[in-house]
């Protein structure tokens, strides 16, 4: 290769020259042996003034003697390259020491390499108050969140007893037929057994009859009672077979009232899932009473239960008046009903909607004008493995 395009000493300088980086070498001697156009700007110093001259003489008394133990660490190997930040007259450096070694391994000298940071550090702490803003805003957000939602859970809570009453509104006048039969054969033994006081046959055989009418009453109204009451949100095994046969037995008296035809196909097998049995129960009362609404005297409604898989599916049928396809898209909207004004509060669908949400599972409906309605529930199947594994994350 021609001399000519060999890389001379003094096109070397000039490249160095003009980096915006300050390169400062020192000899083994500790001696200035190279500063560069920025390394002279960044130092303060002057090449012209240093070249040859000890580093030592750039340093203050007290700290000449750390350098000197810098300087024999580089040439001893105890580390082969350093890193330093320092701040000087308002600047913010990174500096970067490296040994220099020549072909046989032998220690020539170090290399200083500084840059000027000032305008990155300065956007790091820009961006670090930013973050701490912006992590403070996301706070005082979380927590607006977690109060709204709080308060949303309550209503909704809310809610859902107002819709409970609604449906013990329209339970009562079967109830009260099926209390005031047994309230009669009460009263038509007390007063036998008082016409004939001394008569203890007939004491032993009215007596256990009252008794019995008086049980029967109990029973409906601890179950009417029970389901009034608010309950706790806690999650646990429930058979959605039980649930429905539960919510029959608040509902029986309306459907005997219409004689409805009460079709049942449960799976033989209960059918597990993991709920809040009262709420899931809330719903099923809530869509065997719409049926009872929708259907004419002597109307049918079918239900049934199966497992596929890993998904229960719970569906209510009934031959009713069916919905309109205009309105079935609507039919999950708060406060949207197609009953008569005095007779739905148009939540009990939005809230099914919430509850089988709530529990994983999906809600669907069917249906057709004066052919009847179809609701389709699908819910996970309860797995024990699930639940702990859930309960120790939440614990851990």
């Amino acid at each position: 290769m021609p001399d000519s395009e060999l890389l001379k000493k003094e096109d070397l300088i000039e490249i160095l020259d003009s980096l915006n980086i300050g390169i400062i070498y020192v000899d083994r001697e500790n001696r200035f042996a190279f500063v560069n156009k920025a390394g002279e700007e960044i130092r303060f110093i002057k090449a012209s003034d240093r070249i040859g001259k000890s580093v030592l003489e750039c340093h203050s008394p007290g700290v000449k003697s750390k350098v000197i133990d810098d300087m024999k660490s580089f040439q001893k190997g105890d580390y082969a390259s350093r890193h330093k930040m320092i701040r000087s007259k308002g600047k913010y450096f990174d500096n970067s020491y490296n040994v220099v070694k020549n072909s046989n391994d032998e220690f020539k000298g170090v290399v200083l390499v500084s840059q000027d940071v000032t305008e990155k550090i300065r956007l790091e702490k820009e961006l670090k108050r930013a973050n701490e803003v912006l992590e403070q805003k996301v706070k005082e957000r979380t927590k607006e969140i977690t109060e709204a939602y709080e308060k949303l859970k309550i209503a909704n809570d809310q809610l859902m007893q107002s819709e409970k009453m609604a449906a013990i509104g329209q339970f009562v006048s079967g109830v009260a037929h099926e209390i005031n039969n047994p309230l009669d054969g009460i009263q038509n033994c007390i007063r036998a057994v008082m016409s004939n006081s001394g008569n203890e046959k007939l004491m032993q055989d009215y007596l256990p009859l009252a008794s019995e009418g008086l049980f029967k009453i109990e029973i409906i109204v601890k179950r009417l009672l029970d389901y009034a009451r608010p309950h706790s949100k806690e999650k646990v095994r429930v058979d959605a077979n039980e649930l429905i046969y539960n919510s029959l037995e608040l509902t029986k008296f309306r459907l005997k009232k219409k004689k409805i035809d009460l079709q049942l196909k449960l799976n033989t097998e209960p059918v597990y899932v993991y709920g809040e049995p009262h709420y899931l129960g809330q719903v099923f009362v809530n869509l065997i009473m719409n049926s009872y609404d929708a259907v004419r005297e002597d109307g049918k409604l079918f239900i049934s239960t199966r497992q596929q898989g890993n998904t229960i599916e719970i569906i209510f049928n009934d031959n009713g008046e069916g919905i309109s396809e205009e309105n079935l898209n609507k039919i999950f909207d708060p406060f949207f009903t197609t009953k008569q004004k005095d007779n739905g509060t148009g939540l009990g669908l939005y809230l099914s909607y919430n509850v089988i949400k709530d529990h994983g599972g999906e809600i669907s409906a069917e249906s057709k004008l004066n052919e009847g309605t179809k609701f389709t529930i699908s819910l996970p199947v309860f797995i024990e493995e699930k639940v702990i594994s859930n309960e120790e994350l939440v614990a851990g």
